[in-house]
């Protein structure tokens, strides 16, 4: 990686970034009653609203709105889009677009295996741990970006705490986590929704994820190579060894706290 922009990027800068992680992997998963409440209640809007504007980058701020503008606002709009997810992203359902970083890399079995052994790496050394009973891989795109909010989060209370070495251990991971993996793949992603999908509501959050990864590769002097091809999957149904696992479930297995700031806990973004 080059160097990085850190410098100038505040403990609370980090927050919102977290929460915008957070918020995009919430969205991204299977709709749910935490989801419901978060669209319903306007939570969603409102901090997706002003975390985007927090970071000050006009092309977040501008997919931020986009996304608030084509969210549901009460049950029954949930329930159609937890139908729009099941028919898009599904598989009991047949749907065609693939969340895995794996479905949009060239490779064979061997490599592919190596990149989720790489991806539970990073996982495992931060602690991280995959609830039981859960059965996504480690390269799904809602675990992927789980991961970044967490080290977002944990890069503020570094920061807060003057601990510099660890502000750097956990910097260079998140540039090297999207230099290898997530970088590589999200744009390929947004663009597959732009082309295949007319939900306005998961066209417009893949834009913004793919600007908040491209707003972070800068911010930490991360150069990823986009992914040049689509092969089909390699790996349907493989996990990454560790055992079976979800999105939204990943926690920290270590005592060191969070930050007390707006972000709020893993459980919601509240």
């Amino acid at each position: 990686m080059t160097a990085s922009n850190t410098e100038s990027t505040t403990a609370l800068d980090h927050v919102h970034r977290a929460r915008l992680y957070k918020l995009a992997s919430l969205a991204f998963d299977r709709p749910d009653e935490e989801l419901e409440e978060a669209l319903v209640s306007g939570t969603f809007a409102d901090q997706l609203l002003e975390s985007a504007a927090a970071l000050e980058n006009d092309d977040l701020k501008e997919h931020a709105r986009a996304v608030v503008e084509a969210s549901p606002t009460d049950s029954a709009g949930v329930d159609e889009l937890y139908s729009d997810w099941s028919s898009l992203f599904g598989f009991e359902t047949g749907g065609d677009i693939r969340q895995y970083q794996i479905e949009y890399s060239p490779g064979t079995l061997v490599t592919s295996g190596d990149t989720l052994a790489d991806i539970a790496g990073f996982y495992r050394a931060f602690g991280l741990s995959i609830a039981e009973g859960n059965r996504e891989r480690a390269d799904h795109l809602c675990i992927e970006l789980e991961f970044l909010s967490h080290l977002g989060l944990q890069t503020a209370y570094l920061e807060n705490e003057g601990d510099e070495t660890g502000v750097a251990v956990v910097t260079d991971a998140q540039g090297d986590f999207l230099e290898d993996h997530l970088g590589r793949w999200i744009s390929r992603f947004r663009e597959t929704l732009a082309e295949e999908v007319d939900v306005e509501f998961y066209r417009a959050l893949g834009a913004l994820v793919d600007t908040l990864v491209d707003d972070d590769t800068d911010r930490f002097g991360a150069e990823p190579k986009t992914f040049d091809e689509t092969p089909p999957s390699p790996l349907e149904g493989l996990n990454d060894g560790e055992g079976d696992f979800r999105c939204g479930t990943c926690g920290p297995t270590s005592s060191r706290s969070t930050p007390e700031m707006p972000m709020g806990d893993r459980d919601g973004p509240y």
